[in-house]
């Protein structure tokens, strides 16, 4: 089954919280927390105020956080990944993110999805990433899976025109920013994404 999960916006959009509500009691969405400028005082915060959906929660940053929260785990980035030690025993850990093929060799931990990413031109970051050809991301979605025999979810530039391009080459699913919360209604931008799939 092709897989949705969303990324927030790393500044809150002011619908965040209705937003969110919704994506998870329509859709049963995976979110993914990113908000890199976040004090893990802010960070405490946001997760009280949506303290309602935290088991759909993955944290990017502030991990030792799932341990008083019951958030559904953490991923690592690049550097936590280099010492996963500083990750409690007790914290589960959902994700990665890799940037290629070559990243996906130096992977220990048995996670469940990996981001891989730029796909495309990215909707939310300026002069980030490439449009990469149907047969090129079936080649890398090909070289990643024999390497890592974990499920790929492609992130960059994903929106309605490219997401049957993604689900065709062969990636496991999709993560959704830009396509998502740059858009005047996020809740129908989702919609009309997940109705294609």
């Amino acid at each position: 089954m092709f897989m949705i999960k969303v990324i927030t916006p790393e500044t809150n959009h002011p619908k965040e919280g209705g937003i969110l509500s919704a994506l998870v009691s329509i859709y049963n969405c995976t979110i993914h927390i990113r908000k890199p400028r976040f004090t893990a005082d802010q960070y405490k915060k946001y997760l009280h105020d949506h303290n309602q959906l935290l088991s759909h929660f993955v944290l990017h940053e502030h991990h030792s956080l799932a341990k008083e929260f019951p958030v559904m785990g953490v991923h690592l980035k690049e550097l936590d990944r280099i010492n996963p030690a500083q990750v409690h025993p007790d914290i589960k850990i959902i994700s990665t993110s890799i940037h290629s093929i070559a990243d996906a060799g130096n992977l220990s931990h048995p996670f469940e999805y990996i981001f891989y990413s730029p796909l495309f031109q990215s909707i939310s970051k300026e002069n980030y990433g490439t449009n990469n050809s149907l047969a090129d991301l079936k080649k890398t979605v090909s070289e990643l899976k024999e390497q890592t025999g974990i499920p790929i979810i492609g992130l960059g530039g994903i929106y309605e025109a490219n997401i049957d391009l993604v689900k065709k080459s062969g990636f496991d699913g999709a993560a959704l920013l830009g396509a998502v919360w740059v858009q005047s209604d996020p809740l129908a931008a989702f919609g009309r994404i997940a109705s294609m799939i």
